[in-house]
């Protein structure tokens, strides 16, 4: 690949990593997982790189050629394994702590991704049918930006929403929870305990002019309706 064209494709990286941080106030770090999720919604970023494969192959390649710090400063890498390379990302405005400067430094993770086999209209993939029909309806409206299980803190607890939506015209970031098991006794109290926790830090449902949007899955009229009206909230505020 041409230099010039590697620097503008790291410019544009760059651009979308701002605004994965801009769309939750609460997220300092992210892996190179979760930038890839946010970089594969343009287009262009897309058909360079299919795969996060690619993506982390072409990191990779950056970084060994001194490229990538240049463009993309808020970065670490650990490179004790020499054949996976770790990435994490952070806030320009963020200081991270002094041991986090050495390239050696082993990130823990907080979140491992499993289990998404249901794919989506734009090549990527979720854990339910369910929400595979929320995702590719969000992927049909103008003015709204997604993401798929993006974690977040917010006073020192983390926690990974179904969605998070940022309505561009409102800049109201909203995080949606979607249920589908309430036939299931025990999984209803584990519902009740999770609004709970949104609802004990500050959280309001959107149909009272909140944020946070909880939806059930009963049969399919009243989910697709549910859905239906939820963007159509979204969208109106």
């Amino acid at each position: 690949m041409e230099l010039s064209k590697a620097v503008g494709l790291l410019r544009m990286i760059s651009i979308e990593i701002d605004e994965f941080f801009n769309t939750n106030n609460f997220v300092v770090t992210a892996r190179s997982t979760d930038i890839y999720d946010a970089i594969r919604k343009n287009e262009a970023l897309r058909s360079e790189f299919p795969t996060g494969k690619e993506f982390n192959s072409f990191l990779r390649k950056m970084h060994q050629e001194g490229v990538l710090n240049q463009i993309i400063r808020n970065h670490i890498v650990d490179i004790s394994n020499p054949i996976y390379y770790k990435w994490s990302f952070y806030r320009k405005e963020s200081k991270m702590p002094t041991e986090l400067n050495s390239e050696s430094v082993k990130i823990a993770p907080k979140y491992y991704k499993s289990d998404r086999k249901i794919a989506t209209n734009d090549g990527g993939s979720v854990r339910s049918y369910q929400e595979q029909y929320i995702y590719n309806r969000l992927l049909e409206e103008d003015g709204l930006k997604f993401y798929y299980e993006r974690p977040f803190e917010i006073k020192g607890y983390n926690k990974i929403p179904d969605f998070t939506i940022l309505a561009l015209h409102s800049k109201i970031v909203y995080h949606w929870e979607h249920f589908g098991m309430m036939d299931n006794p025990s999984y209803g109290i584990y519902v009740e305990k999770k609004i709970q926790w949104y609802i004990d830090r500050g959280y309001d449902f959107i149909e009272n002019n909140g944020r946070f949007i909880v939806t059930y899955y009963k049969n399919d009229t009243a989910f697709y309706s549910d859905v239906k009206r939820i963007v159509k909230l979204i969208k109106a505020f």
